[in-house]
């Protein structure tokens, strides 16, 4: 009996240093008009909240500034370093918790900083992402970082690492005419997804990271190593069952930090499809 033909994904992920440093100069400053093609319906649109407001996040090992000056800019600065204006994007699902994504200005390989700001407890979570890392240049590396915000809030427990989410899975649509992905939360070290693609089935397994941020609110990132080298990073709310997040990567000629949003539906973890 002849075997049923399978799709081969095939990355180039032999890029070098120097084609990513020349993508990331050539491409930086048209970043914000590259879309991904899951922002579509379900991506919040961008939040005036912040505009005109000032947060300084302190974490155990480092310290991070934002000062909004407008929808889409923020002053990002760090202890010793001198002060960097940005573009960005903030997002919210509930006009509590906070999505903002940027990425900083004078890195080679680039930098992308994703924020994650709780006005109500008052704690934060920074997700600092470059590209490269010791295995492959195209990979991003990253590193996640818990703190409190300074100022007068009702306080809480702060954003962690978590397993809460492992043992389910949630089928997300990105919008008409877009494919939906299957991510199934299988480990607290990695995750699998599974799409039905006109090219047939898709699948991988990926290093993943999860942070509870609240009770039923997650951040959740994985990064596909040995593939394309891309960070994707969601913040997943399962009580509206809605998400909000980021694609981030650079090689072969496109620089991508492009938010995307998806609503989602529970799913049978025992099945890929």
């Amino acid at each position: 009996m002849q075997n049923k033909k399978r799709w081969y994904r095939y990355f180039k992920t032999e890029a070098t240093r120097e084609e990513i440093e020349q993508t990331v100069a050539e491409g930086f400053d048209h970043v914000r008009d590259r879309k991904s093609p899951f922002s579509g319906a379900y991506t919040p649109p961008d939040s005036d909240a912040f505009v005109g407001k000032d947060f300084y996040l302190r974490c155990e090992e480092r310290d991070y500034g934002f000062s909004f000056k407008g929808i889409n800019e923020v002053v990002f600065s760090e202890p010793g370093e001198p002060d960097k204006t940005c573009y960005c994007n903030v997002k919210t699902l509930d006009n509590e918790v906070y999505f903002v994504n940027f990425l900083v200005p004078g890195y080679a390989t680039s930098r992308q900083i994703t924020m994650i700001a709780d006005t109500k407890s008052g704690c934060g979570t920074v997700v600092d992402a470059h590209v490269g890392t010791e295995y492959q240049a195209i990979d991003v590396g990253r590193d996640f970082y818990f703190g409190r915000f300074d100022g007068d809030y009702e306080g809480g427990e702060l954003h962690g690492f978590t397993n809460e989410l492992v043992g389910t899975a949630i089928e997300w649509s990105y919008g008409p005419n877009v494919m939906a992905i299957k991510h199934i939360y299988n480990s607290n070290l990695y995750y699998t997804y599974g799409a039905m693609t006109a090219q047939g089935a898709w699948l991988a397994t990926n290093p993943a990271d999860y942070v509870k941020i609240r009770d039923n609110l997650f951040l959740f990132s994985f990064v596909e190593e040995r593939q394309g080298g891309v960070q994707a990073i969601f913040l997943i709310d399962l009580d509206r069952m809605h998400d909000v997040g980021c694609f981030y990567g650079a090689g072969h000629g496109h620089l991508s930090s492009s938010c995307v949003g998806a609503v989602g539906k529970k799913a049978d973890i025992l099945t890929i499809f």
